[in-house]
């Protein structure tokens, strides 16, 4: 497995980064354009991932009788896709998936009206799907493992009537994909409306309207952290819009209080290190789970003491990303503390560790792409970091270690 050393001679950050599209709102776009088979302008589109290819006209031409390639999210879709245009198809997808949550995904197509055959392996990929062309209300799902199912059918089948209510569990809504994906629709001219119970969505979508496919907040995470850590910080990243309906714009707020102010210019925003560090640190990442594991290590850099909640998305994750995280925090002689109240998980860190008596940190992505990115900027603080499985930031941002290179850190392959 590669190893990367990443190093940087002082402490001190200046420079300009660029961010790629966010994966989810492409994914909207691409499906958008199918269903109206319309020239509808992409503004941008992330480059070097398999997943969009897997939602090209050339599909629907030729047929689909190869592999999906990195289809985790993919297959989250595919019920609504398959149901949508029917036929027959053979899918399946990258380790990423196997021995996750295919099989409870499998149960959940096959009891809302799908035929779903295993291949090879029972509970693994890949499977056979037979579409019926079946229309119908979608099912009372856990949305901690279904939320992006369930905004897939949202988003790929709208064609409910005001008598015809797609329902779900309470607290679905609330979660950040479904509302994204409302949110999109309704910037598509989409007449949409929602509560905690029930979702009512038109059936049209007004020919000639344009999505922009914005960079993706949620990485912007890793460049507000390595300003955090610095003595001395300015970082300018491209390709963001304050006005996003992306839930992750939550980080202007959340760094304010590590230290991080914000310049919002009309194609990108400048951040500072800038202001007083809070002496303790609480959120509630139930929206912005994705933010979490920058914000965690930072505090861990900083050494402020956190009490989070939130962050239960992290267990449907492959590998468990609070086990991961906590893997790493206790190389460096820290602990997260793990609590249970009134059916809320809180995580605790009381602000100690031995990262001051440490002049190398041997770390590991843990094969999780955010954890990877996460480890990277303590480099900042004089630290020399040789990371196991490096490469795994691919997976949403291909240009990581281009990108951090422009901030003069520099990035050696050991292996």
């Amino acid at each position: 497995m590669v190893k990367y050393q990443i190093t940087k001679k002082d402490s001190k950050i200046k420079g300009m980064v660029n961010i790629p599209p966010t994966r989810t709102v492409s994914y909207k776009q691409l499906v958008i354009r199918v269903l109206k088979d319309t020239s509808l302008k992409q503004s941008a589109i992330q480059n070097d991932t398999e997943g969009v290819e897997i939602i090209n006209h050339d599909i629907f031409k030729k047929g689909l009788k190869g592999k999906s390639g990195r289809s985790a999210q993919a297959l989250r879709h595919i019920q609504s896709f398959i149901k949508y245009f029917g036929g027959e198809w053979v899918i399946s997808s990258s380790n990423i998936l196997k021995g996750s949550a295919t099989e409870k995904i499998a149960t959940l197509l096959q009891k809302n009206g799908l035929e779903v055959k295993y291949e090879e392996r029972f509970g693994n990929p890949p499977l056979r799907i037979i579409g019926k062309n079946l229309r119908g209300k979608i099912l009372r799902v856990e949305g901690s493992i279904y939320s992006k199912m369930i905004e897939a059918r949202m988003l790929i089948n709208p064609q409910s009537s005001i008598d015809d209510i797609e329902e779900l569990k309470d607290w679905i809504l609330k979660e950040d994909y479904p509302t994204m994906t409302l949110r999109a629709l309704q910037f598509m001219g989409v007449n949409v409306d929602w509560d905690e119970n029930e979702v009512l969505i038109e059936h049209q979508i007004n020919d000639g309207s344009e999505l922009n496919v914005e960079a993706d907040w949620s990485l912007s995470s890793y460049w507000y952290e390595a300003v955090a850590l610095s003595e001395k910080g300015e970082v300018e990243i491209t390709g963001l819009k304050p006005d996003s309906f992306q839930c992750d714009t939550a980080v202007i707020n959340i760094f304010e209080n590590l230290g991080v102010k914000t310049l919002i210019k009309e194609d990108s925003v400048i951040i500072k290190r800038k202001g007083k560090v809070a002496n303790h640190f609480s959120y509630d990442f139930k929206n912005q789970s994705d933010l979490a594991p920058a914000v965690l290590f930072t505090c861990l850099g900083l050494g402020i003491p956190f009490s989070i909640t939130g962050t239960e998305k992290f267990h449907t994750k492959e590998p468990d990303r609070l086990e991961a995280i906590q893997k790493e925090f206790e190389k460096i002689g820290a602990k997260i503390i793990v609590k249970q109240e009134n059916q809320t998980e809180i995580l605790e860190f009381d602000g100690k560790s031995n990262l001051n008596k440490l002049k190398q940190l041997e770390c590991d992505s843990q094969n999780d792409h955010r954890v990877a990115m996460s480890l990277a900027p303590f480099a900042i603080l004089g630290k020399k970091i040789v990371m196991d499985n490096a490469r795994i930031t691919s997976k949403s941002y291909t240009t990581f270690w281009e990108e951090i290179k422009k901030l003069d850190f520099e990035v050696t392959i050991l292996q």
